[in-house]
């Protein structure tokens, strides 16, 4: 009699899933991403494998264990796949039995004297947008991204002029020109990202920041209010902007940092539904895994058109997106 616990428990499953499918497109510290071939997928790479369990967030959004990928792929029954399984050559986790590691300690702001200097580069860069050289960028955030005056001071969004390669040293610190982005929670800053005009690399930081540890306006969250956690910093603005009277939102800043502080965790505790909106791209389908596993309240979902909540709200206008927020928060829209 197969023991199907201590089966599932010993294998890796994204080593399983890589012998069916080869090399994956894209690799994430703890998960690995494909094609789906369950819905023959062409455009994207919405499954995501982490050692345990499987998921696609695309057409077919199927998802489970490694007997269900097997029943799945190979068109099994369960009792086939757990022979397969039991009787196979398998990838083994390396990591069983092994000391449990201490729980990294909670995320901090930079220091008080950082804080200081980056509260002059905010303050500068916030006079400056409302400034008649500011204009253009002024322009930039009201008729291309479409927020309003109201969020861009709530957010203390900034602008340095100078070109898209320029840096300018205020205060000690070296920053690039453009859109400045504070993350400030709780009035502790926490970094200063900023958007670029062109180039490359559109968004780059002030250094000594800990944006890492950092949840984009967690102290806006509110309980017993659904939340919207998106990919970037202006997704989130939008979000919060056109979801005010029935949803809160949150940016975690990149795919690459999916994963969400413990500090944050008691904020998160009384909302009752979070919604994670990230890009559609093979990254933000890897951080939309992570992001499902935080708790059963998180439903992940992609955007009717566009690569990200930004471009669908420019498509679509702010009546089609907040009906379509509003839908996701009910449930009404499959993830």
């Amino acid at each position: 009699m197969i023991d199907v616990e201590k089966l599932k428990a010993q294998l890796d499953l994204r080593q399983l899933v890589e012998r069916d499918l080869g090399k994956p497109r894209f690799r994430g510290r703890d998960y690995v991403a494909f094609k789906c071939p369950l819905h023959s997928e062409h455009k994207g790479y919405s499954l995501v494998v982490y050692a345990h369990h499987w998921r696609c967030f695309g057409k077919c959004d199927a998802g489970g264990d490694a007997i269900a990928w097997v029943q799945h792929y190979h068109q099994l029954t369960f009792h086939e796949a757990c022979e397969r399984l039991a009787n196979g050559d398998l990838p083994q986790i390396e990591t069983l039995n092994t000391v449990r590691r201490a729980p990294e300690p909670i995320a901090q702001p930079p220091d008080a004297t950082w804080q200081v200097k980056a509260r002059h580069i905010i303050d500068e860069a916030c006079a400056r947008l409302w400034s008649p050289e500011g204009q253009r960028a002024w322009g930039y955030l009201i008729w291309e991204r479409g927020l309003s005056e109201k969020i861009i001071e709530l957010a203390q969004l900034g602008y340095l002029p100078g070109a898209p390669t320029a840096w300018r040293e205020i205060e000690g610190l070296n920053v690039p020109c453009g859109i400045l982005i504070p993350w400030v929670v709780e009035d502790a800053i926490w970094g200063i990202k900023v958007r670029r005009a062109a180039g490359e690399q559109r968004y780059q930081q002030v250094s000594g920041g800990n944006i890492r540890g950092c949840l984009y306006l967690a102290d806006r969250i509110l309980p017993r209010t659904p939340l919207i956690i998106t990919e970037g910093e202006f997704d989130a603005l939008i979000a919060w902007q056109v979801g005010g009277d029935f949803a809160r939102a949150a940016a975690i800043g990149s795919a690459s940092h999916a994963r969400i502080d413990r500090r944050w965790y008691g904020a998160l505790l009384g909302v009752p539904r979070v919604i994670g909106c990230m890009d559609a791209d093979a990254a933000g389908a890897g951080a939309a895994a992570q992001l499902a596993t935080l708790s059963g309240a998180v439903k992940c979902v992609q955007v009717p058109s566009g690569k990200d909540l930004s471009e669908f709200y420019q498509q679509a206008g702010e009546n089609r997106v907040k009906e379509w927020l509003q839908t996701v928060i009910n449930g009404e829209v499959r993830s």
